[in-house]
């Protein structure tokens, strides 16, 4: 039987991962997955996580089941730290297992609606949007957004992409830190690209995945609020791994906000599909953001932590463009220092990125995206020199 099944592809921050454990040499560099380090290789717990664990062995009295969106208190409160007073009863709210299955879970209700509405996603973007579509069945299509030679974004070429969308359609993108560019869009941009979609009749579609890792946790959440204060129906898309350091914990959650007399038929569309696949989410670590959501001490020393992760990100982006300028007195990698979050793209072509692998020993993913929270100090100049060794023209 199983001779039938076919190749499925293979996902390129999967397989980075993988060439680099097959990798015999000592001196290697691993910069595909992406999860934050420290200075010393580790992704810590963060203490106010501990604190709130050490809380729940405490308190919790039950491991039955929630409803099948999750614990509406977990939703309540991370949708009021999220978008504010917006948050009401007009959202559908679901706690689900990190962001992708809230992306799924959305992919699914968008495939089985009757009119099937195109999902339209920046290029470059995050490497999982097309497989959750495709395996949704969802229709989906893509605009320019970013130029990796050019190094900068290619915003009016998006917007007149997106004059081929139908009203109905969707716009899926990411709020802070974009994934793989690092490229993130300015305020004035978040303004035209919203007025844009509010003229053509589009639905935006947020994802957002790593809160205060462009700046404070607050300032992050900016864009979620003008979507959700601006526009009559909205999807937010949330996964709190990166922003609370439980990756393994898997807590997300998907907000919908639809027409008062749409709601109960999207509530009761969300449950039918999580029941037919995740059935009930895992709730160590939504119960863990809860309970440092609600104590004033746990978030004050949360933010504070998530504070240090995003300024050592920082740190390390104005160490790469000064490295560069200590040893070559050029710019070529002076823009990974504007950008935010953990990844960016190196300006290499195919072949320049092969032989950072074959000859550095330096492991990223297809396309070029490097995750620089994964870079120690010594790490540096190694990338630098390495960097303009393969984009040095041929004699």
């Amino acid at each position: 039987m199983f001779e039938t099944v076919g190749d499925y592809p293979v996902d390129p921050i999967m397989i980075g991962a993988e060439y680099f454990a097959q990798d015999p040499r000592s001196d290697k560099l691993n910069l595909t997955v992406g999860i934050y380090q420290d200075a010393h290789g580790e992704t810590p717990v963060l203490q106010a996580v501990k604190r709130a664990e050490r809380q729940l062995v405490e308190t919790q009295k039950t491991k039955s089941y929630l409803a099948l969106t999750g614990d509406a208190e977990y939703c309540a409160v991370l949708g009021r730290a999220l978008i504010g007073a917006a948050h009401d009863a007009t959202w559908v709210s679901a706690q689900t297992a990190g962001g992708a299955v809230a992306l799924r879970v959305m992919a699914d209700l968008l495939a089985q609606m009757p009119a099937r509405p195109t999902v339209w996603m920046q290029r470059p973007t995050y490497g999982n949007y097309v497989p959750i579509l495709s395996a949704a069945g969802a229709r989906f299509a893509d605009v320019p957004y970013y130029d990796p030679l050019r190094r900068e974004i290619t915003f009016e070429q998006m917007l007149d992409g997106l004059s081929a969308a139908r009203p109905g359609d969707v716009f899926l993108m990411q709020g802070v830190c974009h994934n793989p560019t690092g490229a993130d869009m300015t305020p004035e941009q978040i303004e035209a690209l919203l007025d844009a979609l509010e003229a053509r009749g589009l639905v935006p579609w947020l994802d957002l995945a790593y809160l205060g890792f462009a700046g404070s946790f607050e300032e992050d959440c900016a864009t979620a609020r003008l979507i959700a204060e601006r526009f009559e129906e909205c999807i937010l898309c949330i996964t709190l791994s990166k922003s609370f350091g439980i990756y393994r914990d898997r807590a997300g959650a998907l907000f919908v906000k639809t027409r008062s007399a749409d709601r109960a038929r999207v509530h009761r569309a969300v449950t039918a599909i999580v029941r037919s696949s995740a059935s009930h989410a895992p709730d160590h670590g939504p119960s863990v953001v809860r309970t440092i959501l609600q104590d004033p001490e746990l978030t004050a020393m949360w933010l504070g932590e998530l504070d240090a992760m995003r300024a050592r990100v920082a740190q390390v982006r104005t160490a790469l463009v000064q490295a560069e300028h200590d040893i070559f007195g050029t710019g070529e990698l002076a823009y990974l220092g504007q950008q935010a979050g953990m990844f960016s793209l190196l300006p290499l072509t195919d072949a320049q990125e092969a032989a950072l692998t074959r000859e550095y020993g330096i492991h990223v993913v297809k396309g070029g995206r490097v995750n620089v929270a994964r870079l120690g100090p010594g790490d540096i100049p190694w990338l630098v020199k390495a960097v303009h060794a393969v984009m040095a023209p041929v004699a």
